[in-house]
């Protein structure tokens, strides 16, 4: 596979590119090393993740499963200051249009033809389901800046709403090249379209923590910090760190803090994580716990939180 062609199309002037090379037997290793570097990077939206981590496994099996060969390659970069994450699999196998026509549906069907029918709901060659890539395709809906798809002669290119497939070389086999915006705030469960529950499963593997099983709720403290005196919507790290740093304030004068977020409708991932997760910069668990209750969350603010202090946790 000419893995230096694919770093210059799509990483061209990229620094610490990632690459891994898989098997059926090395594919979930490869798969589990990815995200979890990806979930040390905490610029990149909890909810991003959980999406992502659906369709990035089920673009490797593809690979295993459809293209014929025992091979495949996956390239990362993320880039922080750009809030811009580049993931591409490829292999050099029977390609995209010889797969499906594998399918007596499909068994005329042009590469043209095959490449914009692969992103639809159910269109397989019979091997599986036809929903991984399909599942991309909404994902990239919502935060996709480029998404690509090159098998044989021809390239399914869809940036800002538009798809168009044009002829653009040859790739023996396929590769699949997502660029994502990490900083959107999106519904994993809507991306796969609630077929499946992919924030659970991505919080089960990556996130969970047996330390932080519940948020401490309804304990005694000094002072009552509401919540809705700054607002009924919760979604910025900008405000995040500001009454992050109010909080801290009173917790050095050894004040317990009663967070209450009654009249509250949104607590957002990046404002959790901004707010409340990174006091564990500042402070072990134990002193956290000592200092701050919970009061009157809604059901998913208290997810929403939650999430954000077993990532940061288990990162520590």
């Amino acid at each position: 596979m000419n893995v230096s062609f694919l770093l210059k199309q799509y990483f061209n002037n990229c620094a610490d590119v990632s690459i891994d090379v898989f098997d059926a037997h090395t594919l979930n290793d490869v798969y589990q090393n990815v995200l979890k570097t990806l979930t040390s990077h905490f610029e990149i939206e909890i909810s991003v993740l959980q999406a992502l981590s659906y369709c990035f496994y089920e673009i490797l099996d593809n690979v295993h499963i459809h293209s014929g060969r025992p091979i495949g390659t996956a390239i990362t970069h993320f880039d922080a200051d750009g809030e811009v994450l580049r993931v591409l699999v490829a292999d050099d196998g029977m390609g995209i249009r010889e797969s499906l026509a594998g399918n007596d549906k499909f068994h005329n069907i042009t590469e043209e033809e095959a490449l914009l029918r692969c992103v639809e709901d159910s269109v397989t060659d019979g091997k599986g389901m036809g929903f991984g890539l399909y599942a991309t395709s909404r994902l990239m809906k919502d935060i996709g800046l480029q998404f690509i798809i090159h098998s044989g002669n021809h390239k399914l290119i869809s940036e800002n709403g538009h798809a168009k497939v044009v002829e653009n070389g040859f790739w023996q086999g396929a590769v699949i090249y997502l660029e994502i915006t990490t900083s959107k705030e999106i519904d994993p469960n809507d991306v796969v379209e609630h077929r499946t529950d992919a924030d659970a499963q991505y919080n089960e593997r990556f996130v969970e923590a047996e330390e932080l099983e519940s948020l401490w709720k309804n304990l005694p403290a000094d002072v009552t910090f509401s919540f809705s005196k700054y607002g009924t919507d919760f979604g910025t790290r900008e405000m995040g760190a500001k009454i992050r740093h109010e909080l801290r304030t009173l917790i050095d004068q050894g004040i317990s803090v009663a967070l209450d977020f009654s009249g509250v409708n949104v607590v957002s991932n990046s404002f959790s994580d901004e707010c409340i997760a990174k006091l564990l910069l500042e402070m072990p668990i134990d002193k956290l716990k000592r200092f701050t209750t919970f009061r009157n969350l809604t059901q998913m603010a208290e997810r929403s939180i939650l999430v954000a202090l077993q990532r940061r946790y288990k990162m520590l």
